[in-house]
C-alpha cells in the first residue's frame, strides 16, 4: 500500500509502453498519480516475491470481454495472481504467490457508513478475485484513517504481509 505522495515521475521507468500510455491517457493530476503508482508498485510488489528486477517483468491487462487493454492486470509466465485498488490518496497491490485468486479493495468511509463501505469492499474484492463460491475474506487494517481495506481470496489460510509502498519503491 502507498500513499500518492510516493508517486514520483522517476517511477515511470519502471512501466512498459503500454502503461505508460494507460498513465497519459488519465484526466487529472491525481488520477495519473494513482495509475502510475498502482502500476509500479504492481511491478515492485511481484518483482520482490519472484526476485526480479520489476522492469523485467510483462503485466498485461487485456480484457477478457473486449480484448481492450483496461483488464484485470495479470503478470503472464509468473506464479502469481494480483489484484490493485485505489481510493483517494491510498494505492494498495495484493499479489498471491502459487495458484490460486486474489482479490483486494480500499475505499474512503467519507460520507458513507461504516457497513455499507464494508459491504461495498467486500463485493469488489470477492469479483476482482473471480467470484464465486469458496472465497474468504480478509478485513484487513487500513492503509489510512476514514479507509477499509478488504482482501478476497480462495486460500484459506492467507498469509497477509502488509508492506509500504514507499519501502517497496525504494528498494
Amino acid at each position: 500500500m502507498a500513499h500518492l505522495t510516493c508517486a514520483d515521475v522517476g517511477l515511470l521507468e519502471l512501466l512498459d509502453e503500454r502503461e505508460l500510455r494507460r498513465v497519459s491517457r488519465c484526466a487529472g493530476e491525481a488520477d495519473r498519480a494513482r495509475m502510475l503508482l498502482g502500476a509500479a508498485l504492481l511491478r515492485c510488489a511481484v518483482g520482490a516475491q519472484l526476485g526480479v528486477s520489476p522492469v523485467d517483468l510483462t503485466v498485461d491487462r487485456t480484457c477478457d470481454a473486449c480484448g481492450g487493454w483496461h483488464g484485470r492486470p495479470t503478470v503472464p509466465g509468473a506464479d502469481v495472481d494480483v489484484s490493485v485498488s485505489h481510493s483517494g490518496a491510498v494505492v494498495v497491490v495484493a499479489v498471491l504467490a502459487g495458484v490460486g485468486r486474489v482479490g483486494v479493495d480500499v475505499e474512503r468511509i467519507q460520507g458513507r457508513s461504516m457497513e455499507e463501505v464494508v459491504a461495498w469492499t467486500s463485493q469488489e474484492a470477492r469479483f476482482k478475485a473471480g467470484g464465486g463460491a469458496g472465497l474468504h475474506l480478509y478485513e484487513l487494517q487500513p492503509p489510512a484513517p476514514g479507509h477499509v481495506l478488504t482482501l478476497a481470496t480462495d486460500q484459506r489460510d492467507a498469509a497477509v504481509t502488509l508492506l509500504s509502498g514507499a519501502a517497496l519503491l525504494v528498494s
